[in-house]
């Protein structure tokens, strides 16, 4: 009886943990294979490729999707190094909604605002501190630069995923 109830708890505490688990884990959106409707993204490019910290660039990118039904444009800070400072696989976030829909091809352009300081935010609607080891505290914001390499992608109305590009810039 007592191996038996013992059992029933362990069972329970694994699906208890599965659950969890299975709920915090971070999804990837993967690509979709290529085939009709797929969207595609080439020639992805950021300008200009130096710039001051806090100063806005414009991401461009050229796609084609023969049903015209993107939905969303994505993009993810892949890799960021800040005086020694290493950071990867920080979230993507979408920075553009429904603005490409109905296009079946074209140049998408974003502008976003560029900083690396201790604390920054890669984008204007996400707010993150650098993981692994932390800039020298006695440096100001002001003087931290360094190089981040972003990638993107498109998902259209269907949810399938189009194939993933990343550029650099580096921020002085």
């Amino acid at each position: 009886m007592k191996r038996q109830a013992a059992r029933r708890l362990t069972i329970f505490a694994i699906v208890i943990f599965m659950g969890l688990y299975g709920g915090c884990a971070k999804k990837e959106l993967q690509p979709t294979a290529p085939g009709p409707g797929v969207p595609r993204i080439t020639n992805f490019r950021i300008e200009p490729p130096v710039v001051d910290r806090g100063g806005e660039v414009t991401l461009q990118f050229d796609f084609r999707d023969i049903d015209g039904d993107i939905l969303d444009v994505y993009l993810g800070l892949k890799r960021e190094v800040a005086d020694f400072t290493l950071s990867t696989g920080l979230r993507h976030t979408i920075i553009s909604r429904g603005r490409y829909l109905g296009q079946t091809e074209g140049t998408a352009e974003e502008t976003i605002t560029i900083s690396i300081e201790r604390g920054s935010a890669p984008l204007r609607s996400q707010s993150r501190g650098f993981e692994g080891g932390a800039v020298d505290p006695d440096r100001q914001r002001e003087e931290v630069g360094g190089t981040r390499v972003y990638e993107v992608f498109v998902i259209d109305k269907r949810g399938q995923v189009s194939n993933r590009l990343r550029a650099r810039v580096t921020v002085r």
